[in-house]
């Protein structure tokens, strides 16, 4: 999963359309080297690379990748006074709880806060304002994983690999 790659080229997609006070609504950090923690590093990196400083305060953390767990990490952001213009999302389903709770404080989507999520699930294309997304290749990661497996049984001692995905943002009326 082209994790870290993908986040940053959201990211700086944000950036490229004006934003500055850019926040990620992700998983809990941990020292474990995960989804969440690719994702965060990509946030980061595209953050350092753009010269916008990190602010703890747009780090905001979930419990659950849920959609209502999406829906009060925007509310949260709001009420805390922090300004913000753009938002990366975890995950789809998180980024779709995060447009729900953005609305709920009278924040349009893109007009006030541009929104970013990850997966490009089904929905992404069907919401109002349509979802912009991280799609990563799946098929691709298929076909390789099938490939492995196969080397693997003829090669059992074979050195491990590591492959990232490619993956495409599918730019949608979130952050036009």
């Amino acid at each position: 999963m082209p994790n870290e790659e993908g986040t940053k080229a959201a990211t700086n997609h944000l950036a490229d359309r004006g934003c500055r006070r850019i926040a990620i609504v992700t998983g809990r950090a941990s020292d474990d080297v995960n989804m969440v923690t690719r994702r965060r590093c990509g946030y980061l990196a595209a953050l350092a690379e753009r010269g916008i400083g990190v602010d703890p305060a747009l780090l905001f953390s979930l419990d659950d990748a849920s959609m209502e767990a999406g829906r009060e990490a925007a509310r949260s952001l709001v009420d805390s006074g922090h300004e913000i213009d753009g938002v990366v999302a975890v995950t789809d389903t998180v980024a779709l709880g995060v447009l729900r709770g953005l609305a709920d404080r009278g924040l349009r989507v893109p007009e006030d806060v541009r929104l970013i999520g990850f997966d490009d699930i089904p929905e992404s294309g069907f919401t109002v304002p349509s979802l912009s997304t991280v799609a990563p290749d799946h098929r691709w990661m298929a076909e390789r994983a099938v490939e492995l497996v196969a080397q693997r049984i003829r090669a059992p001692l074979r050195p491990t690999v590591q492959y990232i995905a490619p993956f495409e943002l599918m730019i949608r009326e979130s952050t036009r």
